[in-house]
């Protein structure tokens, strides 16, 4: 069985001037319609059942990623404490 986890926390500082802090680049729409965070969950979910990709976030980006990733659980997205720019996540 697969899982996935997909960092979408940060600052919008690595894609500047397009990505800001209230518009990272995890939300940016460059290549198609669909954000960044958008098609990388449409590229996963053929090999990973929903119920196994998390995503880890800050806690100022968690309503867009429940908005953007409606089928995604909320209990599968889990907020950062303390922003390191790593994640540290026990399952």
């Amino acid at each position: 069985m697969l899982y996935a986890v997909i960092l979408a926390g940060g600052k919008g500082t690595r894609l500047y001037p397009l990505s800001r802090e209230n518009n990272p680049k995890q939300f940016l729409e460059i290549i198609n319609e669909k954000s960044f965070l958008r098609n990388t969950v449409d590229r996963i979910k053929s090999m990973v059942i929903k119920e196994n990709i998390y995503v880890i976030t800050n806690e100022s980006y968690k309503e867009k990623i429940y908005s953007e990733l409606p089928e995604i659980s909320k209990d599968n997205v889990f907020v950062e404490p303390i922003n390191k720019e790593t994640p540290y996540l026990v399952i």
